[in-house]
């Protein structure tokens, strides 16, 4: 297969971070999804470290451009195709994947080549996960609080965003009651600083997993308030 390069350095993203995650998918295929899960739990730890460190987005213009094989185009990338794919499906993934390089192989390509390909394949507007995961620094930090409503049989929760500029996200979480007694839920948006949403629960619950499938990137945990 004939390679796509870059249309210029600061989309590097597209070459290293497609390679990191195609990786992945190919290892995937090999010893299966929860191998997977704890690749990009592995990813994911490292990503966090570096925003520690460098606040800059994946498409940059760094100087000197070699600054720019970094973290951010390798595991950021491949994180930010994992979304895209957990989001979308894995059927319009691979179908926006086999476009990508009909239309560009042996050729230069940039963001935005690929995310037109994302949206004519997906019949999606993606301008805002585009924006904010691939043009601007960071990540979401999530401080989520929940209680147990006894008498109605619901768990509040308040997802709070405590980074400076917000995302737009998705969000799953794993309800435990003890033993087998396990719920998922999904919050299909994030979009607010301070989010407010509950949940029917069969009984009081011991802990809330955020992400339990590793489909967000993301730093935080759930706790408990009275």
């Amino acid at each position: 297969m004939r390679e796509i390069s870059s249309k210029s350095f600061p989309h590097l993203w597209l070459s290293e971070g497609f390679a990191t995650y195609l990786t992945h998918i190919y290892l995937e295929s090999k010893y299966g999804t929860d191998s997977l899960n704890k690749r990009m739990q592995n990813d994911r730890d490292e990503i966090i470290a570096f925003a520690k460190e460098s606040n800059r987005p994946i498409v940059d213009s760094v100087s000197p451009l070699m600054k720019l094989l970094n973290t951010n185009s390798y595991q950021k990338g491949g994180w930010i195709l994992h979304m895209l794919r957990r989001q979308l499906g894995d059927t319009i993934f691979h179908s926006i994947i086999r476009r990508y390089y009909t239309a560009y192989a042996g050729k230069n390509a940039d963001t935005r080549d690929f995310e037109r390909i994302c949206e004519s394949e997906s019949g999606k507007d993606l301008h805002v996960f585009f924006d904010q995961w691939l043009y601007s620094p960071g990540l979401p930090k999530l401080d989520v609080q929940w209680k147990y409503d006894e008498q109605n049989k619901r768990v509040l929760l308040t997802v709070h965003q405590t980074q400076h500029k917000l995302f737009v996200f998705p969000l799953e979480i794993e309800i435990w009651t003890g033993g087998t007694g396990t719920t998922k839920a999904q919050i299909p948006s994030v979009n607010v600083q301070d989010l407010q949403v509950s949940f029917p629960v069969t009984a009081k619950p011991l802990q809330i997993i955020l992400d339990p499938n590793t489909c967000l990137l993301f730093e935080g945990s759930a706790r408990m308030i009275k």
